[in-house]
């Protein structure tokens, strides 16, 4: 490695996953599957979200980005406190399947400013509902992934190609 890289920026970089990992949960074992074929670039670790509610500043700095993992967190409070500490501080991340919905969550409430939303399979009697049930189910589904040109994703998409296992399509 070039020296000059080094002193530029941590290297490999480390991806933060906010979850808590479930070993016997096949989407976190894929999760780290995928990770684990970037392995030269990309060191990750589990960020438990109880830990996270406890210290989410501190504890989140020295990621180069965060993964909001598939399923649901013990820790509610903690999930959307790493995905707002990335979205205030411009850190890369994303959220899939469980994941993403936390991230429309935080949306939602921070930014929307409705503060009282909440999903409906954590508290399906919220007053407002940012997130509700499919009318199907997605389980053991596979999709293509379309990427809007000019988008973030495309260069996210273009520089860790071969790294996820998914169809890039540009549109």
């Amino acid at each position: 490695m070039h020296p000059n890289r080094q002193a530029a920026r941590s290297w490999p970089a480390m991806i933060g996953i906010v979850g808590d990992r479930d070993p016997a949960y096949e989407l976190h074992r894929a999760t780290e599957d995928a990770l684990a074929h970037a392995s030269a670039r990309l060191a990750f670790e589990w960020l438990p979200t109880e830990q996270i509610a406890d210290d989410s500043g501190l504890r989140l700095a020295r990621y180069a980005g965060l993964l909001v993992a598939p399923g649901w967190c013990c820790n509610m409070e903690g999930a959307l406190a790493a995905i707002r500490r990335a979205r205030e501080k411009g850190v890369p991340l994303l959220g899939t399947c469980g994941g993403f919905q936390h991230v429309v969550l935080e949306y939602i409430r921070d930014v929307v400013g409705f503060a009282d939303a909440d999903h409906e399979a954590t508290n399906p009697a919220a007053p407002r509902l940012a997130v509700t049930a499919l009318a199907c189910s997605l389980s053991g589904e596979d999709h293509p992934v379309s990427l809007i040109a000019g988008t973030k994703a495309v260069t996210f998409a273009v520089r860790w190609r071969g790294i996820f296992d998914a169809i890039w399509q540009v549109a």
